[in-house]
């Protein structure tokens, strides 16, 4: 008995023995076939093209995708040199003394908007109150001529009262008063040696370096008045870059990542002795008071000779995975490839590039999806 129990347990452990071993060598098999599919779709992997991104059907009309074929532009030439904002010296102007004089009262200050004819500062000077009672005294003579005619006073008398009120009207005149001042004064009549220091133009205060109650000299600067709606920018460059432009060739000012059109107006005919480099006078528009005098920048003067150069609009540009400056190329029906380009230059709106054949159709609009595309497609670890 003991015998025939011990064979059927010998026969049961075999048998589990033997179901064990078959499903520990299906386990395996198992294993060995995922491991060569993982290993055939890892070898599929590393065989696809890198850069290129394929859409569905409907894809490029809804992200907006238009392409291009590249072609020659005619593009002005270009030179790029440093620079600086300097006021516009045809719309400055400056207000000094004409005579020896103190300020008795500030009328304006620094940074503010005047117009031609206001008062600036009023002034107190011993030689106007002088030329004032000069002028008063012809005034009234004049007056008595004129009242009494050229049939009761000589020819002689009435000439001199006329040349004498004439001549202190113009020494007035002279030493700063306006008409506006010179009509008070006959009117008033009193010789206080004060006037008024009049804005000749309008503009804003540049500067107004001085304090009430000080006396100035003859010929002392009050203030600088300036219309800085144009302001002038002067680059630098070699005398044989200086031959290559004119007055009226463009130019583009770059400041704090600001760009600015302009157009040159001067080509100074000296060399600098220190920097042996000549001046390029550019005028700007200023309306929107972006620049100021002073602030340095960067010039491109665009020549009048042109030369045929690739080119695409800025969004057509995105950047590669190492950072250089790429396209998307359509190589065939919704399939794009990433293509790296050299970027030579900007030029206005558009983007000279090299090492691509024109002809090439470029992704002019929806690189960004693109490039999003195929960074998405980076991140993911299996390509989907």
């Amino acid at each position: 008995m003991k015998n025939l129990l011990a064979n059927e347990l010998e026969k049961k452990i075999a048998k589990n023995i033997f179901l064990n071993i078959g499903w520990m060598l299906g386990l395996l098999l198992l294993s060995i076939t995922i491991q060569a599919e993982e290993h055939a779709t890892g070898h599929d992997e590393a065989e696809a093209e890198p850069g290129v991104v394929e859409l569905k059907a409907n894809s490029k009309s809804l992200f907006k995708i238009k392409v291009e074929k590249l072609q020659y532009h005619d593009v002005a030439k270009e030179l790029t040199a440093p620079g600086e904002v300097v006021l516009n010296a045809y719309k400055t102007a400056i207000v000094a003394l004409r005579i020896d004089g103190q300020v008795v009262k500030r009328l304006a200050k620094m940074g503010d908007n005047v117009k031609a004819g206001q008062p600036l500062a009023e002034i107190s000077s011993i030689q106007m109150s002088e030329a004032q009672q000069a002028f008063i005294v012809n005034v009234k003579e004049w007056s008595r001529v004129k009242q009494l005619g050229r049939k009761v006073v000589s020819g002689k008398r009435y000439i001199e009262a006329r040349s004498k009120w004439q001549s202190s009207k113009a020494r007035l005149m002279a030493l700063g008063l306006d008409q506006n001042q010179l009509k008070q004064l006959e009117k008033t009549q009193l010789p206080d040696g004060l006037f008024q220091a009049i804005s000749p133009i309008d503009g804003v205060v540049i500067s107004d370096d001085f304090i009430e109650g000080q006396f100035i000299e003859t010929g002392g600067q009050l203030f600088v008045i300036s219309d800085e709606s144009q302001i002038w920018v002067e680059a630098f460059v070699s005398p044989a870059q200086a031959a290559l432009f004119s007055a009226g060739d463009r130019a583009e000012i770059v400041h704090d990542g600001e760009r600015h059109q302009g157009q040159v107006v001067q080509v100074s005919h000296l060399i600098s002795e220190t920097t042996r480099t000549q001046k390029i006078r550019i005028a700007i528009d200023n309306s929107k008071d972006d620049l100021h005098p002073g602030q340095f920048v960067s010039v491109k003067l665009q020549q009048a000779a042109t030369e045929k150069k690739l080119a695409v609009p800025e969004n057509a540009l995105v950047r590669t995975a190492d950072g250089d400056w790429a396209v998307f190329v359509e190589e065939k029906p919704n399939h794009f490839k990433q293509v790296e380009v050299e970027l030579e230059r900007r030029q206005g709106d558009s983007m000279i590039i090299n090492g691509i054949k024109d002809g090439t159709p470029v992704v002019i609009e929806g690189a960004f999806y693109l490039s999003a595309e195929l960074a998405k497609a980076g991140f993911d670890p299996h390509g989907h």
